[in-house]
């Protein structure tokens, strides 16, 4: 426990002195940071430098790698070997970078810390064996098909003691790749993988079932990607196989995989494997009986249910989640055919003290009566989506909204055409307004079309927002630029494309005005110009990492 207490001077009268609190819940507190409000923390005092240092807290922080500034990171690893006590990253991306002496020299620097790889258009696999000793995750989003890279394909998984999680589900990565990993898997025995990830397709099917069965007795967190039918001669062995998982926790099935093998699935899990995440999202052909098995299996593990896409589920079975209603914490129905009455009697016949995320995206059919009785009985919600439900989304039943779920942190609310300036605003200054969501960091409002200027200088005064989306808002203008980014000073986040009335001046009165803003889109605003990216690059060259305008690629700072 810390002995001594912080003083922050205030003004000549007072001084502020923070708890005396057990080191375990300042790391706590500093967990829910972003990485740049942990890197201000760490300048408050050696203390809390320290504890900044601990594992929970450094995973919140990666070092990027890209073909742009490998050079240089080489040059100062080189020149100034000191610096490697800054750059102790356990997370490393590699973007575009291909096997190069300068990957090498940043390995050699720097590879002993890294516990998780992401490679990026980098196919550099023949050179990590010898380089990270400590490598515990390897994600891949997107290798293409080179064939000078292929044939360099050697990566021994055997290297890596320590190694648990391989992800190979995007579709980018290449079949050779694909293969070469799995084979990897086989033969060298990575007796303690825990996380898999992958797609597949026919051709590839025994292979994967030969490498599941080889891992059942250790993986806890499986997804697979699965596009195709299976024969009615491999669904036994799909079902012996996963009859001999026992520690899974978090299932994740994409792809219209038919009905009979995603039965065999569910039906051959022992409720042993205590599911605490099932995500189905894009299964077409899950039917009310299948969620009936899940529930009735993991009805005291399950705690997020990802349905996105299932539109064979009817209210009968959406009712169903009633006996799971108190244990569910995340919950995702978005593009499902569902009706009002099934989802209030699925899991909010009464208050539900429970759920904290609930995405009912394109689900158009809802009234906002509705609305109105999910934001009553639903108390807890830190993230809402109601993306397209523009028949329920009124002025009235935001009225609700801020008034009931005042924890909301994530409020999306996309293309909801019938809002209005007084549904954020309140009619009346009696009635809540959105400013009574003083926690909110996320809002979105793309596509709402009737939102005008009194909205930003009226409505959004949020000190804690990070990131805000006003895409298509065709009625905001330059004048309300000031008001945002006085009341907004948080926002890193920033999407202002196609409104098409902001001037050139308010590119700088955003650059000027929101120092934290890492990520701007400004795409389709036809009065940019030249001045735009003048003030851009002159002002946030240090601090904007992506910026995004009338061209065809995002721009990387």
């Amino acid at each position: 426990m810390s002995d001594t207490l912080i003083a922050f001077p205030m003004d000549a009268q007072e001084t502020l002195l923070l708890p005396d609190l057990p080191n375990e819940i300042w790391i706590k507190i500093f967990t829910y940071l972003a990485h740049g409000d942990v890197q201000q923390v760490k300048l408050v005092c050696k203390h809390w430098c320290d504890l900044c240092r601990v594992p929970e807290l450094k995973r919140k922080s990666k070092l990027v790698i890209t073909a742009h500034n490998l050079k240089d990171l080489s040059q100062v690893l080189k020149t100034n070997p000191e610096i490697c006590k800054y750059l102790q990253y356990e997370c490393l991306e590699l973007h575009g970078v291909k096997v190069q002496k300068d990957l090498l020299t940043a390995f050699e620097y720097l590879g002993y810390y890294i516990r998780q790889l992401k490679l990026h258009e980098s196919p550099v696999f023949c050179v990590l064996n010898d380089y990270l000793p400590e490598l515990e995750e390897l994600i891949l989003t997107r290798i293409p098909s080179i064939q000078s890279y292929v044939n360099n394909f050697s990566v021994d998984l055997y290297k890596f003691p320590k190694f648990k999680s391989l992800h190979m589900s995007c579709a980018g990565v290449t079949y050779y790749i694909k293969i070469q990993l799995l084979r990897n898997l086989i033969y060298d025995q990575c007796e303690h993988l825990e996380r898999l990830s992958l797609e597949f397709d026919r051709s590839q099917e025994d292979l994967i079932l030969y490498t599941l069965e080889l891992h059942a007795d250790s993986l806890r967190q499986l997804g697979i990607g699965n596009h195709w039918n299976s024969k009615p001669s491999t669904l036994v062995k799909w079902q012996r196989t996963f009859e001999k998982f026992t520690k899974l926790e978090v299932l994740k099935i994409t792809g219209n995989c038919g009905y009979n093998w995603l039965k065999i699935i569910l039906e051959s899990l022992g409720a042993e494997n205590r599911l605490r995440a099932i995500d189905l999202s894009g299964s077409l052909e899950l039917s009310d009986d299948l969620l009936k098995l899940i529930v009735r299996k993991w009805s005291n593990s399950v705690e997020s249910l990802d349905l996105m896409f299932c539109q064979c589920i009817t209210d009968d079975g959406l009712k169903q989640l009633g006996a799971i209603k108190n244990k569910l914490h995340h919950l995702n129905l978005a593009k499902c055919r569902l009706t009002a009455d099934g989802l209030l009697q699925g899991i909010v016949e009464n208050t539900n003290y429970a759920l904290r995320s609930l995405n009912l995206s394109h689900i158009t059919n809802m009234a906002e009566e509705c609305i109105c009785l999910l934001a009553q009985r639903l108390c807890n919600l830190t993230t809402l989506n109601l993306e397209n439900c523009y028949e329920a989304v009124t002025d009235s039943s935001l009225y609700y909204i801020f008034r009931y779920l005042k924890r909301l942190r994530h409020l999306i609310l996309d293309d909801c055409i019938h809002i209005t300036d007084e549904g954020l605003i309140g009619p009346d200054p009696s009635k809540p307004a959105i400013s009574n969501l003083k926690g909110l960091q996320t809002l979105s409002l793309r596509g709402c079309g009737n939102l005008s200027n009194r909205s930003l200088r009226e409505a959004l005064n949020f000190q804690e927002l990070r990131k805000l989306e006003l895409s298509y808002c065709h009625n905001i203008s330059s004048s309300a630029i000031e008001g945002l980014v006085q009341h907004c000073p948080a926002l890193e986040d920033l999407t202002i494309s196609s409104c098409f009335m902001l001037a050139d001046n308010s590119v700088l009165q955003i650059v000027l005005g929101l120092p934290r803003l890492r990520k701007l889109n400004v795409r389709n605003c036809i009065n940019y110009n030249a001045h735009s990216v003048d003030y851009e690059m002159t002002y946030t060259y240090k601090t904007l990492q992506e910026l995004t305008m009338n061209c065809a690629n995002t721009l990387e700072v």
